[in-house]
């Protein structure tokens, strides 16, 4: 499932397809529909590697701050010493010009940096 996508509350009818079951449990996997049909736009992030796009600051953890610059794409800004002041400074849901530093598609990561001027 996409790590953006929320899960269907509880009671809400869904339609989806059975993907696996195993009889000695009584137990379902399904896959729903709207998270088979859902684009994966990672990839399409290699090609802005090296570019300053706009996001906004999701999360403030220890070792940096996530930023989300897409549907589903979130990456880190790591705390190094350039960015250990500005990290002060930001806070969750806050605009912010980031770097594409790089994008790692087998563990799908993007690594961000700050943007000059941010």
């Amino acid at each position: 499932m996409p790590t953006c996508m929320e899960l269907p509350p509880v009671g809400q009818r869904v339609t989806g397809e059975v993907v696996w079951h195993a009889e000695h449990n009584q137990q379902v996997g399904i896959m729903l529909r709207e998270w088979a049909e859902h684009e994966d736009l990672l990839p399409r992030f290699v090609e802005r590697v090296g570019q300053t796009v706009a996001g906004r600051v999701t999360k403030i953890a220890p070792i940096g701050f996530f930023v989300r610059v897409a549907d589903c794409v979130e990456g880190l800004v790591p705390l190094t010493e350039p960015v250990a002041d500005m990290a002060k400074s930001v806070r969750e849901g806050q605009p912010i010009s980031v770097r594409v530093v790089a994008v790692d598609l087998e563990w799908t990561r993007v690594v961000l940096a700050a943007a000059s001027g941010t």
